[in-house]
């Protein structure tokens, strides 16, 4: 039984700051580079001087500064079990 996704959402002002929800965990934060996992997946952001303001597994929320460069989803990984006995 597949769980329930949590909404996400994700807001950028002026390539600067960003806050979004729906996030259930960072995987790695670095001046250059932050990785996460949303509830639709994976996210990467690239860019300069990036820093984490605030983060909150409990409700899901993000909030970071730094000059974005890019932003890329990635789709969720099925477990191998589940694609071996469709």
């Amino acid at each position: 039984m597949e769980k329930e996704k949590k909404p996400h959402a994700f807001e950028v002002n002026n390539r600067a700051t960003c806050s979004m929800s729906g996030v259930e965990k960072v995987i790695s934060s670095s001046e250059n580079h932050i990785s996460i996992v949303t509830s639709y997946g994976g996210m990467d952001i690239s860019g300069k001087k990036l820093k984490i303001n605030k983060f909150d597994s409990d409700d899901g929320s993000l909030c970071f500064d730094g000059e974005i460069d890019s932003i890329k989803y990635s789709a969720p990984k099925v477990p191998l079990l589940k694609r071996l006995f469709k």
